[in-house]
Protein backbone atom coordinates (compact mmCIF):
# COMPACT_ATOMS: atom_id res chain seq x y z
CA UNK A 1 0.00 0.00 0.00
CA UNK A 2 0.78 3.47 -0.85
CA UNK A 3 1.15 5.59 2.40
CA UNK A 4 0.04 9.34 2.67
CA UNK A 5 2.49 10.49 4.67
CA UNK A 6 2.61 13.42 7.36
CA UNK A 7 5.69 14.63 9.60
CA UNK A 8 4.50 15.33 12.75
CA UNK A 9 6.36 17.59 14.83
CA UNK A 10 5.34 16.46 18.20
CA UNK A 11 7.69 18.38 20.59
CA UNK A 12 7.48 22.23 21.34
CA UNK A 13 3.56 22.58 22.30
CA UNK A 14 2.32 23.62 25.94
CA UNK A 15 1.20 20.42 26.62
CA UNK A 16 3.75 17.90 26.09
CA UNK A 17 3.72 15.12 23.57
CA UNK A 18 0.99 12.97 25.13
CA UNK A 19 -2.07 14.64 23.34
CA UNK A 20 -0.04 14.99 20.18
CA UNK A 21 0.58 11.31 20.25
CA UNK A 22 -2.90 10.43 21.31
CA UNK A 23 -4.41 12.53 18.42
CA UNK A 24 -2.09 10.84 16.34
CA UNK A 25 -3.31 7.09 17.54
CA UNK A 26 -6.95 8.20 16.87
CA UNK A 27 -6.75 9.17 13.20
CA UNK A 28 -4.19 6.02 12.12
CA UNK A 29 -7.04 3.51 13.57
CA UNK A 30 -9.43 5.32 11.46
CA UNK A 31 -7.24 6.07 8.19
CA UNK A 32 -5.22 3.01 6.83
CA UNK A 33 -3.77 4.41 4.24
CA UNK A 34 -2.21 7.47 6.45
CA UNK A 35 1.40 7.00 8.12
CA UNK A 36 2.57 9.38 10.80
CA UNK A 37 6.52 9.85 11.15
CA UNK A 38 6.49 10.92 14.41
CA UNK A 39 9.59 13.65 14.95
CA UNK A 40 11.05 14.65 18.46
CA UNK A 41 12.49 12.56 21.65
CA UNK A 42 12.35 8.86 20.05
CA UNK A 43 12.38 7.69 23.46
CA UNK A 44 9.92 9.23 25.02
CA UNK A 45 7.71 8.69 22.06
CA UNK A 46 8.12 4.75 22.44
CA UNK A 47 7.51 5.35 25.90
CA UNK A 48 4.08 7.24 25.13
CA UNK A 49 3.22 4.36 22.33
CA UNK A 50 4.06 1.43 24.64
CA UNK A 51 0.28 0.52 25.59
CA UNK A 52 -1.35 1.92 22.42
CA UNK A 53 -2.51 -0.03 19.68
CA UNK A 54 -1.55 0.96 16.16
CA UNK A 55 -0.20 -0.85 12.79
CA UNK A 56 3.65 -0.64 12.78
CA UNK A 57 3.48 0.02 9.22
CA UNK A 58 1.70 3.03 9.76
CA UNK A 59 4.41 4.47 12.40
CA UNK A 60 7.96 5.55 11.52
CA UNK A 61 10.37 7.56 14.39
CA UNK A 62 12.61 10.28 13.76
CA UNK A 63 15.00 11.28 16.99
CA UNK A 64 15.55 14.68 17.82
CA UNK A 65 17.95 16.30 20.33
CA UNK A 66 16.51 19.50 20.27
CA UNK A 67 13.19 21.82 20.46
CA UNK A 68 11.71 25.16 19.16
CA UNK A 69 10.65 26.66 22.16
CA UNK A 70 7.88 28.85 22.43
CA UNK A 71 9.80 31.59 23.34
CA UNK A 72 12.62 31.32 20.58
CA UNK A 73 12.81 33.33 17.21
CA UNK A 74 12.87 33.34 13.97
CA UNK A 75 16.84 32.60 14.15
CA UNK A 76 16.59 29.84 15.95
CA UNK A 77 15.63 27.70 12.97
CA UNK A 78 19.14 28.06 12.11
CA UNK A 79 20.84 27.63 15.36
CA UNK A 80 18.51 24.15 16.31
CA UNK A 81 19.18 22.38 13.19
CA UNK A 82 18.55 19.28 14.75
CA UNK A 83 14.91 20.30 16.46
CA UNK A 84 12.11 18.57 15.49
CA UNK A 85 10.04 21.57 13.74
CA UNK A 86 13.07 21.68 11.42
CA UNK A 87 13.61 18.25 10.95
CA UNK A 88 10.32 17.63 10.15
CA UNK A 89 9.97 20.15 7.32
CA UNK A 90 13.08 18.84 5.74
CA UNK A 91 11.73 15.31 5.53
CA UNK A 92 8.61 16.96 3.62
CA UNK A 93 11.24 19.26 1.16
CA UNK A 94 13.60 15.63 0.84
CA UNK A 95 10.13 14.36 -0.21
CA UNK A 96 9.94 11.79 2.78
CA UNK A 97 6.47 12.84 3.83
CA UNK A 98 3.86 14.72 2.24
CA UNK A 99 3.20 17.52 4.24
CA UNK A 100 3.92 18.61 8.09
CA UNK A 101 1.83 19.12 10.95
CA UNK A 102 2.91 20.97 14.05
CA UNK A 103 2.11 22.58 17.33
CA UNK A 104 5.15 24.96 17.79
CA UNK A 105 6.01 27.91 18.02
CA UNK A 106 4.57 30.17 14.86
CA UNK A 107 7.14 32.83 13.83
CA UNK A 108 9.93 30.06 13.92
CA UNK A 109 7.35 28.00 11.89
CA UNK A 110 7.20 30.32 9.02
CA UNK A 111 10.74 31.26 8.81
CA UNK A 112 11.10 27.40 8.44
CA UNK A 113 8.86 26.94 5.92
CA UNK A 114 10.15 30.11 4.17
CA UNK A 115 13.56 29.55 4.40
CA UNK A 116 13.61 25.48 3.62
CA UNK A 117 10.66 24.84 1.64
CA UNK A 118 10.20 27.83 -0.32
CA UNK A 119 6.66 29.71 -1.91
CA UNK A 120 4.97 28.50 -4.67
CA UNK A 121 5.64 30.03 -7.86
CA UNK A 122 4.91 34.09 -7.59
CA UNK A 123 3.60 34.05 -4.06
CA UNK A 124 6.20 36.44 -1.95
CA UNK A 125 3.29 35.68 1.06
CA UNK A 126 2.04 32.23 2.35
CA UNK A 127 -1.02 32.85 4.57
CA UNK A 128 -2.63 31.14 7.35
CA UNK A 129 -6.11 30.05 6.34
CA UNK A 130 -8.35 28.21 9.54
CA UNK A 131 -11.83 27.44 8.91
CA UNK A 132 -14.69 29.61 11.48
CA UNK A 133 -17.91 27.58 12.07
CA UNK A 134 -20.83 29.58 11.38
CA UNK A 135 -24.37 29.33 11.90
CA UNK A 136 -25.44 27.26 8.84
CA UNK A 137 -25.30 23.80 8.94
CA UNK A 138 -22.21 21.79 7.53
CA UNK A 139 -20.66 24.86 6.67
CA UNK A 140 -17.42 26.85 7.50
CA UNK A 141 -15.72 30.08 6.57
CA UNK A 142 -12.14 30.12 5.13
CA UNK A 143 -10.29 33.00 6.76
CA UNK A 144 -6.86 34.35 6.08
CA UNK A 145 -4.58 35.77 7.00
CA UNK A 146 -4.36 35.37 10.47
CA UNK A 147 -1.09 35.76 11.40
CA UNK A 148 1.57 34.72 8.87
CA UNK A 149 1.70 38.69 7.79
CA UNK A 150 1.32 41.87 9.90
CA UNK A 151 1.19 44.07 6.96
CA UNK A 152 0.23 42.96 3.47
CA UNK A 153 -0.65 44.70 0.36
CA UNK A 154 -3.02 44.55 -2.10
CA UNK A 155 -1.71 42.32 -4.42
CA UNK A 156 -1.27 39.98 -1.52
CA UNK A 157 -5.03 39.96 -0.48
CA UNK A 158 -5.83 39.26 -4.20
CA UNK A 159 -3.47 35.81 -4.27
CA UNK A 160 -4.76 35.07 -0.75
CA UNK A 161 -8.46 34.63 -2.48
CA UNK A 162 -7.06 32.84 -5.30
CA UNK A 163 -5.49 30.07 -3.50
CA UNK A 164 -8.31 29.95 -0.69
CA UNK A 165 -10.77 29.56 -3.66
CA UNK A 166 -8.61 26.49 -5.01
CA UNK A 167 -8.90 25.16 -1.52
CA UNK A 168 -12.63 25.34 -1.06
CA UNK A 169 -12.94 24.10 -4.60
CA UNK A 170 -10.93 21.02 -4.04
CA UNK A 171 -11.07 20.52 -0.31
CA UNK A 172 -15.01 21.99 0.83
CA UNK A 173 -16.31 20.56 -2.73
CA UNK A 174 -17.82 24.14 -3.14
CA UNK A 175 -18.26 24.76 -6.94
CA UNK A 176 -17.82 28.70 -6.84
CA UNK A 177 -17.03 29.89 -3.66
CA UNK A 178 -18.02 33.32 -2.90
CA UNK A 179 -15.22 35.47 -1.23
CA UNK A 180 -15.48 39.06 0.90
CA UNK A 181 -13.22 41.48 1.85
CA UNK A 182 -13.08 41.86 5.95
CA UNK A 183 -13.43 45.82 5.98
CA UNK A 184 -15.02 48.26 8.96
CA UNK A 185 -18.01 48.87 6.15
CA UNK A 186 -19.66 47.42 3.53
CA UNK A 187 -19.34 50.63 1.11
CA UNK A 188 -16.09 49.99 -1.19
CA UNK A 189 -14.96 53.45 -0.01
CA UNK A 190 -14.01 52.28 2.96
CA UNK A 191 -10.98 51.26 4.79
CA UNK A 192 -7.36 51.89 4.32
CA UNK A 193 -6.06 52.96 0.78
CA UNK A 194 -4.87 48.98 0.72
CA UNK A 195 -8.37 48.09 1.41
CA UNK A 196 -9.65 50.42 -1.53
CA UNK A 197 -7.56 48.53 -3.97
CA UNK A 198 -7.51 45.32 -2.76
CA UNK A 199 -11.56 45.91 -3.12
CA UNK A 200 -10.91 47.39 -6.95
CA UNK A 201 -8.59 43.94 -7.96
CA UNK A 202 -10.84 41.46 -6.08
CA UNK A 203 -13.64 43.13 -8.23
CA UNK A 204 -11.91 43.21 -10.89
CA UNK A 205 -10.64 39.38 -11.26
CA UNK A 206 -13.57 37.64 -13.03
CA UNK A 207 -12.15 34.02 -12.04
CA UNK A 208 -13.19 35.14 -8.24
CA UNK A 209 -16.74 35.16 -7.19
CA UNK A 210 -16.47 38.56 -5.09
CA UNK A 211 -18.79 39.48 -3.43
CA UNK A 212 -17.79 43.16 -1.76
CA UNK A 213 -16.74 43.57 1.93
CA UNK A 214 -17.93 42.17 4.85
CA UNK A 215 -17.86 43.68 8.44
CA UNK A 216 -16.47 41.05 11.65
CA UNK A 217 -19.58 40.81 13.26
CA UNK A 218 -20.37 38.59 10.27
CA UNK A 219 -17.80 36.25 10.59
CA UNK A 220 -20.14 33.25 11.81
CA UNK A 221 -23.42 34.12 10.14
CA UNK A 222 -22.21 31.72 6.70
CA UNK A 223 -22.89 34.72 4.10
CA UNK A 224 -19.57 34.20 2.78
CA UNK A 225 -17.23 31.00 1.50
CA UNK A 226 -13.60 33.19 2.19
CA UNK A 227 -12.87 36.34 3.91
CA UNK A 228 -9.78 37.68 3.19
CA UNK A 229 -7.71 40.58 5.22
CA UNK A 230 -4.30 41.07 6.07
CA UNK A 231 -2.77 39.31 9.20
CA UNK A 232 -2.71 41.24 11.69
CA UNK A 233 -6.41 42.31 11.28
CA UNK A 234 -7.23 38.37 10.88
CA UNK A 235 -5.47 37.10 13.90
CA UNK A 236 -7.04 39.72 15.88
CA UNK A 237 -10.48 38.54 14.58
CA UNK A 238 -9.84 35.10 15.57
CA UNK A 239 -8.66 35.03 18.78
CA UNK A 240 -11.62 37.64 19.50
CA UNK A 241 -13.88 34.66 18.04
CA UNK A 242 -12.21 32.04 19.90
CA UNK A 243 -12.33 33.65 23.20
CA UNK A 244 -15.91 34.52 23.16
CA UNK A 245 -17.33 31.31 21.75
CA UNK A 246 -15.43 29.33 25.10
CA UNK A 247 -16.99 32.32 27.51
CA UNK A 248 -20.56 31.92 25.87
CA UNK A 249 -20.55 28.19 26.61
CA UNK A 250 -18.94 28.79 29.53
CA UNK A 251 -21.87 31.01 30.67
CA UNK A 252 -24.54 28.98 29.04
CA UNK A 253 -23.03 26.21 31.40
CA UNK A 254 -23.53 28.04 34.42
CA UNK A 255 -26.87 29.26 33.74
CA UNK A 256 -28.21 26.46 33.33
CA UNK A 257 -26.59 24.63 36.26
CA UNK A 258 -28.13 27.40 38.41
CA UNK A 259 -30.45 25.83 40.24
CA UNK A 260 -32.42 22.05 40.37
CA UNK A 261 -35.50 23.38 38.22
CA UNK A 262 -32.88 24.55 35.39
CA UNK A 263 -30.73 21.11 35.93
CA UNK A 264 -33.70 18.89 35.24
CA UNK A 265 -34.99 21.30 31.82
CA UNK A 266 -31.86 21.48 30.55
CA UNK A 267 -31.32 17.11 30.58
CA UNK A 268 -34.01 17.69 27.87
CA UNK A 269 -31.89 19.90 26.01
CA UNK A 270 -28.75 18.06 26.72
CA UNK A 271 -28.00 16.67 22.71
CA UNK A 272 -29.12 20.12 21.61
CA UNK A 273 -26.79 21.73 23.82
CA UNK A 274 -23.50 19.02 22.66
CA UNK A 275 -24.33 19.81 19.71
CA UNK A 276 -23.68 23.78 19.45
CA UNK A 277 -21.11 23.34 21.76
CA UNK A 278 -19.10 21.06 19.76
CA UNK A 279 -19.62 23.36 16.52
CA UNK A 280 -18.63 26.32 18.05
CA UNK A 281 -15.39 24.51 20.07
CA UNK A 282 -12.20 25.62 18.41
CA UNK A 283 -10.41 22.70 19.26
CA UNK A 284 -12.64 20.96 16.47
CA UNK A 285 -11.39 23.84 13.92
CA UNK A 286 -7.90 23.71 15.49
CA UNK A 287 -5.92 23.28 12.45
CA UNK A 288 -4.48 26.20 9.87
CA UNK A 289 -2.80 25.53 6.57
CA UNK A 290 -0.38 27.65 5.32
CA UNK A 291 -1.78 28.52 1.98
CA UNK A 292 1.33 29.45 -0.42
CA UNK A 293 4.38 27.18 1.39
CA UNK A 294 5.62 25.07 -1.37
CA UNK A 295 4.53 21.99 0.56
CA UNK A 296 1.46 21.34 2.22
CA UNK A 297 1.78 22.44 6.05
CA UNK A 298 -0.53 22.77 8.84
CA UNK A 299 -0.21 24.27 12.29
CA UNK A 300 -2.38 23.79 15.41
CA UNK A 301 -2.48 25.99 18.57
CA UNK A 302 0.35 25.81 20.68
CA UNK A 303 -2.44 24.91 23.60
CA UNK A 304 -3.48 21.73 21.29
CA UNK A 305 -5.12 19.24 23.24
CA UNK A 306 -5.85 15.40 21.61
CA UNK A 307 -9.00 16.98 20.23
CA UNK A 308 -7.30 20.07 18.32
CA UNK A 309 -4.03 18.18 17.52
CA UNK A 310 -6.66 15.25 16.03
CA UNK A 311 -8.47 18.05 14.18
CA UNK A 312 -5.44 19.48 12.48
CA UNK A 313 -4.07 16.32 11.44
CA UNK A 314 -7.61 15.31 9.33
CA UNK A 315 -6.91 18.63 8.04
CA UNK A 316 -3.68 18.14 6.59
CA UNK A 317 -5.00 14.10 5.42
CA UNK A 318 -7.28 15.46 3.51
CA UNK A 319 -4.94 18.33 2.02
CA UNK A 320 -3.03 15.23 0.62
CA UNK A 321 -5.57 13.25 -0.07
CA UNK A 322 -7.17 15.92 -2.23
CA UNK A 323 -4.38 16.80 -3.87
CA UNK A 324 -5.04 20.21 -2.86
CA UNK A 325 -1.23 21.87 -3.63
CA UNK A 326 -1.04 20.97 -6.85
CA UNK A 327 -4.51 22.25 -7.86
CA UNK A 328 -3.66 25.59 -6.54
CA UNK A 329 -0.67 25.75 -8.08
CA UNK A 330 -2.36 24.94 -11.55
CA UNK A 331 -4.85 27.90 -10.54
CA UNK A 332 -2.20 30.30 -10.27
CA UNK A 333 -0.05 29.04 -13.25
CA UNK A 334 -3.36 29.80 -15.50
CA UNK A 335 -3.77 32.96 -13.75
Amino acid sequence: MEFKTIAFDVMGSDKGLIPAVDAAIKLLGERKDLKIIFVGDEAELRKALTKKKYNPEQVEFLNTTQVIEMTDGIMDIRRKKDSSMVRAIELVNEGKADAITTGGATAPFIAGCHFILKEIEGIERPAFMPVIPTIVKDKVTLLLDVGANLECSAEDIEKFAIMANAYAKAIRGIENPNIALLNLGEEKSKGTEMHKEAYKLLSENKSLNFTGNIESRYLASGLVDIIVTDGFAGNMVLKAVEGMGKNLLSEIKAAITKNLFRKLAALRLRKAFKEVGAKFDYKNHAGAILLGANKIAFKSHGSSDAVSFYATLSMTYNAINNDVLNKIKKVLKEG
